[in-house]
């Protein structure tokens, strides 16, 4: 018994007799009678009753088509199942960890008006993103300078300050702010690819730093700040992560960062194309 079958036999049921469901079916009806006759072959049973003019079910037959039913459904969903996973496709999308809040946006927009595209997504510090992306492991990722990339194209999502985190109340006396003379007396927690930049920063100030821990994740310099180990030198975006710190702007201090929407220079799949042309086009933070 194929499904087929189950078909042709609901078919005639429901239009009464097997000449009109020949002509639903687009088919003549010897084809028909004889596919019935195999099915009750098949099945050891009589399915109908001959001699009348309208078809007639035995119990054997009402059995049959109260199953067929379900089971054509079933085919039908299964179906279409099959064949919406087939058409998916999925975007390996990297983001830092500062950057999470203003992607899930992204995403959430994106999805809105591309939900046949899926999502795997890697979090990680810039440089085990830049790394999965040069390998292949994601097709396009945040990245936040400064950064050396080769063989990529990019565009600037934000360019936002550093900031200090975790800045003794009493040093800025309510303010907010802190300058980079005051910095030079606290332990710095940072990430390793601002160390050549702060330390310019505070040589052009004449002074210098006490870099006390160096870290590849902003989650990881936030925890140490909170744990009184120092101040974390971290983008200004990070501190909407914490309610236990204060939060202060350097001042007169141009120390910037850029957060990056990276991706491989090569010809892409039409799903990360749709997802870059959709940063482009709007504007979330």
């Amino acid at each position: 018994m194929d499904f087929k079958q189950l078909e042709y036999f609901k078919a005639i049921v429901e239009e009464g007799t097997i000449s009109a469901a020949a002509r639903r079916l687009h088919m003549s009806q010897p084809p028909l009678s004889y596919q019935m006759k195999m099915l009750e072959e098949e099945l050891q049973v009589q399915l109908f009753l001959r001699g009348t003019k309208r078809i007639t079910l035995t119990e054997a037959g009402k059995v049959l088509y109260a199953r067929a039913g379900s089971l054509l459904t079933m085919t039908d969903i299964t179906k279409r199942e099959v064949a919406r996973a087939g058409q998916a496709v999925t975007l390996h999308l990297g983001m830092t960890p500062s950057t999470v809040s203003m992607m899930t946006k992204i995403i959430a927009a994106f999805s809105e008006m591309y939900p046949e595209i899926y999502f795997d997504i890697h979090e990680g510090s810039t440089y085990v993103l830049k790394n999965q992306l040069e390998n292949r492991v994601v097709d396009v990722t945040t990245l936040r300078t400064p950064i050396s990339l080769n063989n990529c194209q990019y565009r600037v999502l934000v360019r936002e300050s550093l900031v200090a985190i975790g800045v003794s109340k009493h040093m800025t006396s309510g303010r907010n702010v802190i300058t980079l003379q005051q910095l030079s007396t606290e332990k710095l927690i940072l990430s390793h690819r601002y160390r050549e930049y702060l330390l310019r920063a505070f040589e052009k100030e004449g002074l210098s730093c006490d870099i006390y821990y160096e870290c590849a994740d902003a989650r990881t310099a936030m925890e140490l700040a909170e744990n009184g180990v120092g101040v974390a030198i971290l983008p200004a975006s990070t501190g909407g992560l914490t309610t236990k710190m204060e939060v202060c702007t350097i001042e007169k201090a141009d120390l910037m960062t850029e957060l990056l929407l990276v991706w491989r220079n090569e010809k892409l799949p039409q799903e990360v194309e749709l997802f870059i042309q959709f940063c482009q086009e709007n504007k979330f933070q």
